[in-house]
């Protein structure tokens, strides 16, 4: 294929993950990894749209392929069937570490700092009065983490290599990812209110703040 756009991607997810939680997971890690390209000092809006791509489809064959003999593995597949680029497959693949696939760009370690990180932050949002994201101190997600039972499903290994990798204080990387998500915080269920569905089609736009 050409370079891929973001329509490509968006009907791929859309194709294979129909839960809308999943969805709003997806769009909210593309947000994330636009903004980690651009504090990477990403100056190239076809590049950052790459590095968006990769976050949007880092888990879209998760709900057809849960487990780690098939989940990251198929995806991989069928995106090299569909002659997607070796970069994003690679970078994709990796932020998996079972599949023992190293993550030597940039890129590929923005995806493992962003990815659970990302859904951390949606959490403590959740659990405010307000429900608002934008309401999300940095300090109260740092302190967070340390508690055990709060998002128990969060890897936090997982976590603390992405900040290894990613190069910076875990305070700063989670004031990038709150930032990230708060031009897309009604889309996500993250403004106070619940969010409307995500369509298979059109691809729903995403703001350049982001």
């Amino acid at each position: 294929m050409t370079r891929p756009s973001r329509e490509d991607a968006w009907s791929l997810l859309a194709a294979y993950t129909l839960s809308q939680p999943l969805r709003r997971h997806a769009l909210s890690v593309e947000a994330s990894m636009r903004h980690l390209a651009r504090s990477a000092g990403v100056t190239d809006p076809e590049e950052v749209t790459t590095w968006g791509l990769v976050g949007l489809l880092h888990d879209f064959d998760y709900e057809r392929f849960p487990t780690e003999a098939d989940h990251v593995w198929r995806g991989m597949e069928i995106l090299r069937e569909k002659g997607w680029p070796e970069e994003i497959v690679l970078a994709i693949g990796g932020h998996a570490f079972y599949t023992g696939i190293p993550r030597e760009t940039r890129m590929a370690k923005a995806l493992l700092a962003a990815d659970e990180l990302t859904g951390f932050a949606g959490a403590c949002a959740l659990v405010r009065p307000s429900k608002k994201i934008a309401d999300v101190p940095v300090e109260s997600v740092v302190k967070r983490l340390k508690e055990k039972a709060f998002a128990r499903t969060v890897d936090r290994a997982t976590v603390a290599k992405g900040v290894e990798e990613w190069g910076t204080a875990l305070p700063e990387l989670v004031a990038l990812l709150l930032a990230s998500q708060v031009p897309i915080a009604e889309r996500l269920g993250l403004a106070g209110s619940p969010a409307a569905d995500l369509p298979d089609a059109p691809c729903p736009p995403l703001p350049d703040a982001s």
